[in-house]
């Protein structure tokens, strides 16, 4: 899979809640000591109040970004190395993970480039 679009926040209409759509928010949370960490609220559409906070554990770097199947992920710098772990959105399982000898490793490590 292929992967773009990197940032540190982004606002997703239409969200699926159960039987319902609403907005979901995703932001890389950065702290000085421990890393950077995605997170994630939707809003209740019933109630129009954010749900609890979402949150993955830290890594060193982090980005929301885009698959080629048109789905967002959670892109992580391994604290410990260069391997890249890819989250799916729901911040429940990972969807892969990119090693060193992966041929698309260089194009995962250009993902953290730039903004941050």
């Amino acid at each position: 899979m292929l992967y773009s679009n990197p940032r540190m926040e982004a606002v997703i209409p239409d969200w699926p809640h159960g039987s319902h759509r609403t907005t979901a928010t995703f932001r890389i949370e950065q702290h000085p000591t421990r890393g950077e960490r995605g997170t994630r609220f939707t809003i209740d559409p019933k109630t129009g109040k954010p749900s609890a906070l979402k949150t993955l554990t830290y890594a060193r770097k982090a980005r929301i970004i885009d698959g080629d199947n048109g789905r967002t992920y959670i892109a992580e710098l391994s604290p410990y190395g260069d391997s890249v772990s890819i989250m799916r959105s729901d911040m429940k399982l990972q969807q892969e993970v990119i090693h060193e000898r992966d041929p698309n490793h260089a194009a995962a490590l250009a993902l953290f480039n730039g903004e941050g």
